[in-house]
């Protein structure tokens, strides 16, 4: 036994899992390239109205993943812990009984959109938006069918399935839906987006996945709500925390759009690191349970929960540190009106690391049972970041302030959820490595974002020279006319010109309390 707690292994093995890391990777980054085109080819496609249209009920679709009240989730937890055991059967009923509850709520969220749709058409007759609120019943139904059974394919490990899965979906959302919103605008989105799903169950079925029976037992569903109620409501907190730095600019700074616009620089950098962190957890999740169930020991999964966050900060460290070097230069030279929008990512990308390894702390906490523990952290680490998103903004720091706010709530989030998940399991020689790997991991994204010049702007020039001609002369355009605007040289006081400063995070990087971007409190 202490051979197996000295190498803890996934019951299917390392190389397994590592294949399938590299599976979710590769079909999450090119759905997200088709979904680029797509989205370029519905805005071409309709009018700005008509995408306002459709954005809003995509809120709408993505608020029915709550109306099951997280008994999906719970299913999906007893599913992994019964394969771990060997005997995936004993979770088959609980499997039907949330497919039942999940599909009965669909319906009844498909019936208030019904309602509401023919109380829209009531009172100013049919129009866009009656339309496609009947329309969005139907794909409510579809949506949550095709997710419960990628949740429970995922539990079982079928990840390549699953990725195939999302690979059809994204080219035939762009090659039905989109064709069909170029040709009959909305109501062609509708019906190609209806197509989309038919075709993915359609495939589900080809595969040979066991169909899901009705079955009911009131005694049973609650226990699994109780389950899948706590991980539901860590997922809405983990929204809300990371949208509050977001809300609080919109409802605190002085130009809302504007400063938000500029934020967003950032946000577009740290979200592909934490991206990252979260493609490789996928893989990961379903693990942890299995190892629960075949074992039985809390201390056994959560050395194998230490292993992988070893793993996670090695891999997540590398693409924060290339995305300070690297990243930021290239988009400070291509969008100089975005420039100042910059400065707090030095600020922020720390905290983003330790935010990423919180997901296996919470993925241990639900697979050992101890879901309810995760809303701790998150509530007090939300409280936290929205004192100090507010504070900073109000005392005139402006955008470092608000990053340096959410940082710190991000690094109290890690340290809280680390004190109540695995540490205590942890053997004195674990906690040692553990320490050090994640130390040195903030430690080396600390001294990237210290650096005075990350990369010379003149070096970054030098090295884009290579690109091809016609390239390097989109570029200069775009930077020309930008330069020469008038916000780029309200906002960073430097005369206009094609020209970029060699100096970087000093002087372009950098926003104090007077600077144009450190809001001033409100009257």
């Amino acid at each position: 036994m202490a051979s197996v707690f000295t190498h803890p292994t996934p019951v299917t093995g390392w190389r397994k899992l590592l294949a399938d890391m590299a599976t979710v990777s590769a079909a999450t980054l090119a759905c997200q390239a088709i979904g680029v085109v797509t989205s370029l080819l519905l805005r071409v496609a309709l009018s700005p109205a008509q995408m306002g249209v459709w954005q809003g009920l995509k809120l709408l679709l993505g608020y029915a993943n709550y109306a099951n009240l997280g008994i999906s989730k719970g299913a999906a937890r007893e599913l992994t812990i019964a394969c771990g055991r060997g005997d995936p059967a004993a979770a088959e009923r609980g499997l039907d009984l949330a497919f039942t509850f999940n599909t009965l709520t669909s319906l009844i969220y498909a019936g208030g959109l019904l309602a509401t749709a023919g109380w829209t058409a009531f009172q100013s007759g049919a129009n866009a938006w009656s339309i496609g609120l009947a329309a969005l019943a139907l794909l409510v139904v579809l949506q949550r069918h095709l997710t419960f059974h990628v949740t429970v394919l995922r539990c079982r490990q079928a990840f390549a399935l699953t990725a195939q899965l999302t690979l059809i979906e994204a080219v035939l959302t762009l090659a039905l839906a989109g064709l069909a919103a170029w040709r009959w605008g909305l109501p062609g989105l509708y019906t190609g987006t209806s197509l989309v799903l038919l075709a993915t169950l359609a495939v589900i079925r080809w595969q040979g996945v066991r169909p899901f029976r009705w079955a009911w037992d009131a005694p049973e569903i609650r226990r699994l709500v109780a389950i899948g109620g706590p991980i539901l409501a860590g997922s809405v907190v983990t929204t809300l925390f990371q949208s509050l730095d977001k809300l609080m600019i919109l409802g605190w700074s002085e130009d809302r759009a504007f400063t938000l616009g500029c934020y967003s620089t950032s946000l577009l950098v740290t979200g592909q690191v934490y991206g990252l962190a979260n493609m490789l957890s996928i893989a990961m999740l379903p693990r942890y349970g299995e190892m629960f169930g075949r074992s039985g020991c809390r201390r056994q999964t959560a050395r194998l929960a230490a292993r992988f966050s070893e793993m996670l900060a090695a891999t997540t460290t590398i693409a924060a540190i290339g995305a300070l070097l690297i990243g930021a230069p290239l988009l400070a030279r291509w969008l100089p009106d975005y420039r100042p929008g910059l400065a707090p990512l030095a600020y922020l990308m720390p905290g983003v690391v330790a935010w990423a390894m919180v997901l296996p702390l919470n993925q241990y906490l639900v697979a050992v049972g101890h879901e309810r523990r995760a809303l701790i952290p998150l509530v007090f680490a939300a409280a936290l970041a929205a004192g100090g998103d507010y504070l900073a903004l109000r005392a005139g720091y402006g955008l470092v302030g608000v990053a340096i706010a959410t940082s710190l709530a991000y690094a109290g989030c890690y340290g809280l959820t680390l004190a109540i998940s695995f540490w205590p399991q942890l053997a004195a020689a674990d906690r040692r490595r553990y320490l050090c790997v994640h130390a040195l991991a903030l430690a080396s994204v600390l001294a990237a974002a210290a650096l005075p010049s990350p990369v010379a702007f003149g070096s970054v020039a030098n090295a884009l020279r290579g690109v091809p001609r016609f390239a390097d002369r989109g570029v200069i355009a775009i930077r020309r006319n930008a330069t020469e605007s008038v916000p780029y040289r309200a906002l960073t006081g430097r005369p206009q010109g094609p020209g970029l400063p060699a100096a970087g995070w000093p002087r372009c990087f950098r926003v104090t309390r007077h600077s144009p971007l450190a809001t001033r409190p409100l009257p």
